[in-house]
């Protein structure tokens, strides 16, 4: 990350040649919506000019088993600050983290885009599976010389990191069934939650309809999570049915 922020702040001073340059800095945060996740900045000047470059780390508790989907971004926001992961996702302690950066080229005129201080503006959208608590975040991990991956926000070429002015979002299932992941090599995570107190049957079948399986709770609240090994089977696709209160869901599950 050394090597990387270095080459990041030198494109940036690239792009600065003849451009005006923004009287503010710019701020991050981080909004749950739904399953989702939306990292929006926050300029605190009028700007219309080269967003140079952006880097910004997401933190989450490992021993959730949630996973970042595929970052998704929509309009202008793709053409003047095109995002992509810098490197896979790493751990330290107890948290997962995953880097991201991006690097702007074009004037965001060009690209029909015009930041007026004060408002938000969303760079991505990233779906979440699973449930857990999500971080914008300074840390000692991202503070460290060899991962140098704290909030950092160049406009034309200058520096002009803001703060993270809201670094944490909750992503909560309205009570589906998240199998983490699937497909799976045959070892797999499932999540749920149960929003009003019932007793819940839980039962996976192969496709034989036979129960490989069973677990029954009386009357729980909360959510509900278990680590399944089904390595000693045999692969192929599996059943798993959740039935809370007078509901069933049934979730397919790919064993490969």
């Amino acid at each position: 990350m050394k090597l990387f922020r270095s080459q990041l702040l030198a494109f940036a001073l690239i792009t600065a040649g003849g451009h005006a340059l923004a009287q503010g800095p710019v701020d991050i945060g981080l909004f749950a919506n739904g399953n989702d996740l939306e990292v929006r900045v926050r300029p605190g000047a009028d700007f219309e000019d080269i967003f140079s470059a952006v880097v910004f780390t997401i933190r989450w508790d490992r021993s959730s088993g949630a996973m970042l989907g595929d970052l998704v971004q929509d309009g202008p926001a793709l053409q003047y600050m095109p995002l992509d992961r810098s490197g896979g996702v790493r751990e330290h302690g107890p948290y997962n983290y995953q880097v991201f950066a991006g690097f702007g080229m074009q004037r965001m005129q060009q690209a029909g885009a015009t930041w007026e201080a004060g408002e938000e503006y969303v760079l991505m959208t990233i779906p979440v599976q699973g449930v857990a608590e999500f971080e914008l975040v300074n840390d000692a991990w991202t503070g460290e010389l060899m991962n140098n991956a704290d909030f950092y926000a160049s406009l034309g070429g200058r520096d002009m990191t803001g703060m993270i002015y809201k670094g944490l979002a909750s992503v909560v299932s309205a009570g589906g069934v998240d199998v983490i992941p699937n497909p799976n090599n045959g070892r797999f995570t499932f999540t749920f939650n149960v929003i009003e107190v019932s007793d819940v049957r839980i039962e996976l079948v192969n496709t034989l309809g036979q129960s490989v399986f069973t677990d029954l709770i009386r009357a729980f609240e909360g959510t509900y999570r278990r680590e399944m090994d089904l390595t000693g089977m045999s692969n192929g696709i599996y059943y798993l049915k959740v039935t809370r209160g007078d509901e069933t869901e049934v979730e397919k599950v790919v064993y490969r």
